[in-house]
């Protein structure tokens, strides 16, 4: 709980709802984990240089380790528009692309947020 009430009170963009996220989900070929894995921190660094873009994961699938789920969080959809339209962030995309058997991704927003932030607030946590 300390450590979830950390997380929240220092993050001053909390996820709430309207917030835009871009999701990617990835079937890399087998072999190339490791060189995807280089590849995706590389597409992630380039749109994190990026106006609105706020932070970025990848998890792995438990069950089949060639399977990637990325996460970016945004400001607005402007600026996701703006960021993909950079030939870094092109080239960076393209090659995490090429390791990949399958790629889908879309465009999302935060419907619901669990904390949310009345829910910090009763917790001692803050809501900025």
């Amino acid at each position: 709980m300390l450590r979830a009430r950390l997380l929240w009170e220092g993050d001053p963009v909390m996820s709430k709802v309207g917030m835009p996220y871009t999701s990617g989900n990835w079937i890399v070929r087998e072999g190339n984990e490791e060189t995807f894995l280089e590849t995706w921190r590389t597409l992630a660094e380039v749109s994190s240089a990026s106006a609105g873009a706020r932070q970025f994961f990848l998890i792995r699938d438990s069950a089949d380790p060639r399977h990637f789920i990325s996460f970016g969080r945004w400001d607005d959809f402007e600026s996701v528009s703006a960021s993909r339209s950079r030939r870094s962030f092109l080239e960076a995309f393209r090659a995490c692309q090429s390791l990949c058997e399958e790629f889908g991704g879309g465009d999302y927003e935060v419907v619901i947020a669990v904390p949310d932030e009345g829910s910090l607030a009763e917790a001692g946590g803050t809501t900025a």
